[in-house]
């Protein structure tokens, strides 16, 4: 064998040799595990939403904590008015139909509540203060979902019992209405036990940015909502009307009332506004409420 051919097979053996001492790759390792998503509050509520005070007994303190059977029958109104108002987008049937059937039918037990309430708050402002906290307490968004369900069954209830029955009917009733408001409190303050835990485990870096972004993304605002406080026969009457709601109304004062005819008909509707949105529609009606007045929400016209 020439030199250079058994010069060239050694070469070629060693780099065989070599080959086989390399190292295999190392496995790829496996990806990191995702951090955990953050908490989000129940109900769609924002986070900066307030709990109220612990009752001390498992519960929480409410407009409708230690208030007497009569008062009961006031602030059981005023919930059943929010359900007439706010409950129409959750697929609840009959709410209004009910709600004014049973206006009809315990007009008296409903004026001695109100009596009650007078008596307890003072009459003018401090009574408006707290009959608008009753009513944006069963306002309350986060709580929607599960409030308008028991309100149209509370509704059935109430058609049933006679005026004789319906003070002690109140309380148990008022009850029923208020377990989604209490459950939804119980919910958002296991969410800041959970929110706190993520945070402590660096999660809070990641989403410093989230409420930022969801400022930045929010819809624009809609067309204006207004509220109606009634329709009256003639424009004469419904001015004469209006005259009285702005003497009792006091947030009346911040807006030019409306007047409009009703087609085909003698009536003239009395509204006024305008406001951004539903919300804020219903939250004056709490407004009107508190001076015992009823509303609804008027939705921009196409």
């Amino acid at each position: 064998m020439k030199r250079s051919a058994v010069a060239f097979l050694i070469v070629a053996i060693g780099l065989a040799a070599c080959a086989k001492k390399k190292q295999a790759p190392a496995p790829t390792p496996p990806p990191a595990p995702a951090p955990a998503a953050r908490p989000l509050p129940p109900g769609g509520a924002p986070p900066s939403f307030k709990l109220p005070k612990s009752d001390g007994k498992g519960g929480w303190e409410t407009p409708n904590s230690d208030i007497t059977e009569a008062e009961a029958i006031w602030h059981l109104r005023s919930a059943l008015n929010v359900a007439a108002l706010a409950c129409d987008r959750t697929g609840s049937k009959g709410i209004v139909a009910g709600y004014n059937k049973l206006l009809a039918a315990q007009k008296t037990a409903f004026a001695k509540g109100y009596a009650a309430e007078g008596a307890r708050h003072g009459k003018g402002t401090p009574l408006d203060r707290h009959v608008t906290s009753v009513y944006n307490y069963f306002a309350q968004p986060p709580a929607q979902a599960g409030f308008c369900p028991v309100a149209a069954d509370v509704l059935k209830e109430a058609a049933t019992v006679t005026p004789a029955a319906f003070p002690a009917y109140a309380p148990p009733a008022l009850a029923k209405l208020e377990a989604p408001f209490t459950a939804f409190y119980t919910a958002f303050a296991a969410y800041q036990v959970e929110l706190a835990a993520w945070e402590k485990g660096g999660g809070s870096k990641m989403a410093a940015a989230e409420p930022m972004r969801a400022m930045r993304t929010a819809a624009p605002a809609g067309p204006p909502w207004r509220i109606q406080l009634g329709a009256y026969s003639g424009d004469k009457a419904a001015r004469e009307a209006w005259g009285r709601i702005s003497k009792r109304m006091s947030r009346a004062a911040d807006f030019e009332p409306r007047y409009e005819p009703v087609p085909g008909k003698k009536l003239v509707r009395v509204q006024i506004g305008p406001v951004t949105d539903r919300d804020e529609a219903i939250a004056l009606c709490a407004a009107a409420s508190a001076a015992a007045l009823d509303c609804f929400p008027v939705a921009p016209r196409p």
